[in-house]
Order: structure tokens, then C-alpha cells, then sequence
């Protein structure tokens, strides 16, 4: 696998050429073309999460973004419960032995930016379809993430204000 610099822009084949370089790449199809969530091949619990803050789909705006801090805050897709399995992934995950490595735009026609890696920190138990989560984005540094991703604004509250509970 190709080494991944933080903050540095990649396109979806990028994406997939780091860590699927054996499979071929279709542009929008397939989970490297499309999907949001990727499962890392050849790993059960290691994904890309690919995110492009403030879109719609379905009638739902997503409510996302980043604090100072590196708390990213993030919605799965509208039709994803709390028992739907890769949810139940998620709220699982330990940092410690998996991965999830954080790529994010803020407009469909740039490029994702190589954030870092996840830690899960909370999801909230009351709201499904979409579940609302907290991520820690491990070694945050706000001035290189903000100089990175073109149009990034860092909330200076809790996105959406929601109560977030373990």
C-alpha cells in the first residue's frame, strides 16, 4: 500500500489505488466509485470514510463538520439504523486495533483531503435514519486542516447541537 500524507488532496482512483491497487476502478460505480463508507479490502473492521460536507440526498441535509478540536461530527446515510450491521461496526470500533482514515471535501468538484485517522467517541442512542457520531480525528492540527480543505470552517460549537450519549 501506498504511504497517505496527511492533508494531501486525492481523487476517488487515488483513494482506491492505495488500497485496493490489484482491483480495477470504475468512476461512479461501485463501492470506490460511489459509497461514502469503504471497507479496507483484506480487513474486516478498517475503512475510508469518504465525506463531502453539506450535501442532500434523499431529502436529507447532512449536519457535519469539524470543532478546534478534531471532533468531526457525522451522519451515516438516511436509510442506516442502529442495528443496520456496518453501523453496529462503527460503534464498535477501537482505534487501537482498526482503522478508519478520514477523507473529506467540502464540494463535489474538489478532491478529498487525507484528514488522518478516527477514534469513535459517541453516537447518539435516540436518532436512526440517519445515526448521528462523534469521531475524534486523532493528531488534528486546525490550521493545516483548514488550509488544506478548500472552504473548511471549523464550528466553534457542537454541530447540530445534539445530545450525544455512549
Amino acid at each position: 500500500m501506498s504511504t497517505l500524507k496527511r492533508y494531501e488532496k486525492y481523487t476517488r482512483e487515488d483513494i482506491h489505488d492505495i488500497f485496493s491497487p490489484n482491483t480495477k476502478f470504475t468512476r461512479s460505480a461501485g463501492y470506490w466509485g460511489i459509497s461514502g463508507i469503504i471497507r479496507i479490502p483484506d480487513s474486516i473492521n478498517d475503512f475510508a470514510f469518504l465525506v463531502t460536507l453539506g450535501t442532500e440526498q434523499a431529502g436529507h441535509k447532512f449536519k457535519e463538520g469539524i470543532t478546534e478540536n478534531g471532533v468531526f461530527t457525522w451522519q451515516s446515510q438516511p436509510s442506516q439504523t442502529l442495528s443496520t450491521p456496518i453501523i453496529r461496526k462503527l460503534i464498535e470500533h477501537d482505534e487501537q486495533i482498526n482503522t478508519i482514515y478520514l477523507f473529506l471535501r467540502t464540494s463535489k468538484k474538489e478532491k478529498y483531503t487525507y484528514l488522518g485517522d478516527l477514534a469513535y467517541l459517541s453516537h447518539d442512542n435516540e436518532k436512526e435514519n440517519p445515526v448521528y457520531f462523534k469521531w475524534q480525528i486523532l493528531d488534528f492540527n486546525e490550521n493545516a486542516a483548514v488550509k488544506a480543505v478548500n472552504g473548511l470552517e471549523i464550528d466553534t460549537f457542537e454541530v447540530g447541537n445534539i445530545h450525544m450519549d455512549q
